[in-house]
């Protein structure tokens, strides 16, 4: 644990900013069944306590410092505390107009998101000229997160390292697989399908144990030369919309995908 006495030496706003990463860091010991340490958390609710000038400009802190302190004094539970604990750290965080980052499954000597224990699935993703950077992240976070084993990106795709994709992509990123490449790569793959408009209904679509899924730009769709690669392989798979919009975000399609993808080959699925 980071010595009190070395907190007291901060600035208020540095102090502020170290006591959300020591909470945080005690959030993730949480998770894998270490309990957190009372007289600890004690301590920095004291150290915050006395800057009372600060608490009272930043009333959600306060509020925070004070719902921790009667869980820790009252005895409960640890999930009580913990909930504390988060609150804390999240109202510590919006006072900095800091952003919460990402800390499930987080290598503690890595610092980066920990892959070792996921069971990776044959699937591939390829971004047919998606053209937001927000959107190359996200569709990143949900592939590392439904544990696809690669990215390819069209040459006009917006790269995975923009500060905007890795913004969104919160971690994932810098460590699912990715690589730059033209359509024709594709070619030689077996089992080869775009989400599109017009194709079989993602609930009869007959999921293959492995293989690539072409997603389109967010404006045109998928690319003639990608349609034309699907036809040749298992076709196109469609998401039914009942409502007037009639579309979604490429990414949030996506994750719907990726979700009917796993469950079929969890359930022992695939064509």
């Amino acid at each position: 644990m980071f010595p009190v006495a070395k907190l007291h030496e901060l600035s208020p706003r540095t102090r502020m900013r170290k006591i959300a990463r020591i909470i945080q860091g005690m959030e993730v010991d949480a998770a894998t069944g270490q309990e957190p340490d009372a007289s600890y958390l004690g301590a920095l609710v004291s150290l915050l306590e006395a800057d009372g000038p600060r608490l009272d400009a930043e009333p959600p802190v306060r509020e925070a410092v004070t719902a921790l302190s009667r869980a820790l004094e009252s005895g409960r539970a640890s999930a009580a505390v913990l909930l504390a604990m988060n609150g804390l750290r999240h109202s510590l965080l919006s006072a900095l107009g800091a952003e919460p980052a990402e800390w499930d499954m987080v290598g503690k000597d890595s610092g980066l998101l920990d892959r070792s224990g996921v069971s990776v699935m044959p699937i591939t993703v390829y971004l047919d000229d998606i053209r937001s950077p927000f959107n190359v992240g996200s569709i990143f976070r949900t592939a590392e997160a439904f544990g696809a084993e690669k990215v390819i990106l069209s040459p006009r795709t917006p790269l995975p390292t923009l500060p905007r994709a890795e913004r969104t992509a919160l971690g994932a990123t810098r460590v699912l697989p990715w690589e730059v490449a033209e359509l024709q790569t594709l070619a030689g793959i077996q089992w080869v399908f775009a989400l599109e408009t017009g194709g079989t209904p993602l609930l009869d679509f007959a999921f293959p144990p492995q293989g690539v899924v072409i997603l389109g730009s967010e404006e045109l769709g998928v690319s003639p030369e990608g349609l034309a690669l699907a036809e040749r392989g298992l076709g196109r798979v469609s998401i039914p919309l009942a409502g007037a919009k009639r579309s979604l975000n490429v990414s949030v399609a996506f994750g719907i995908l990726m979700q009917a993808w796993v469950a079929a080959l969890s359930n022992g699925g695939g064509a």
